[in-house]
């Protein structure tokens, strides 16, 4: 039993938010994890991190689904393709060029972009704006104004989260 949890399968959400203990029903809240392009593609030698990201995306939509009556949403965020000193290792190392040789081409092409971008979609996120998309996902590069605009038809057609095209599956 974790102290001070009066229910152990609830643990994960009093404490999740802070790393402190959280009265999810206390306040209006919003979560958000970091998720990557690796969430919706798979790529060469991408199994680990692709794995992980979909696991995060996920995680994101249950935990969505789980505190949502109490008022505390959770939002997966792509930052997009930021030049950090991860991604620029990747681009100098023998390693990334063996096992990412393509991120030099993203680079190239300009499909990076300036971290200000995700800053700003989370601070939209923090304000409630995108409250309609919560459980779904959100990414760095997306026109904030066209995306709530079109929020409602996103969520009419269950878009933006992990879904089997094909396969017709009831929700629980």
């Amino acid at each position: 039993m974790v102290a001070g949890c009066r229910d152990q399968s609830a643990w994960y959400i009093q404490y999740l938010p802070h790393g402190r203990p959280y009265d999810v029903g206390a306040r209006p809240g919003r979560i958000v994890n970091f998720v990557g392009g690796g969430a919706g593609n798979s790529f060469p030698h991408g199994s680990g991190y692709a794995s992980s990201k979909a696991a995060i995306m996920r995680f994101t939509e249950c935990l969505n689904d789980t505190t949502i009556a109490n008022d505390v949403r959770a939002f997966a965020v792509d930052p997009g393709l930021v030049r950090t000193a991860m991604t620029e290792l990747q681009l100098s190392s023998e390693a990334g060029r063996t096992y990412l040789p393509g991120i030099q081409k993203l680079f190239d092409d300009g499909v990076d972009i300036e971290p200000m971008h995700a800053a700003l979609l989370i601070a939209d996120i923090a304000a409630g704006r995108f409250d309609t998309l919560a459980g779904r996902l959100l990414r760095g590069v997306d026109d904030r104004d066209a995306l709530a605009e079109e929020m409602d038809a996103i969520v009419a057609d269950d878009g933006r989260a992990l879904r089997f095209t094909t396969a017709d599956q009831a929700k629980l």
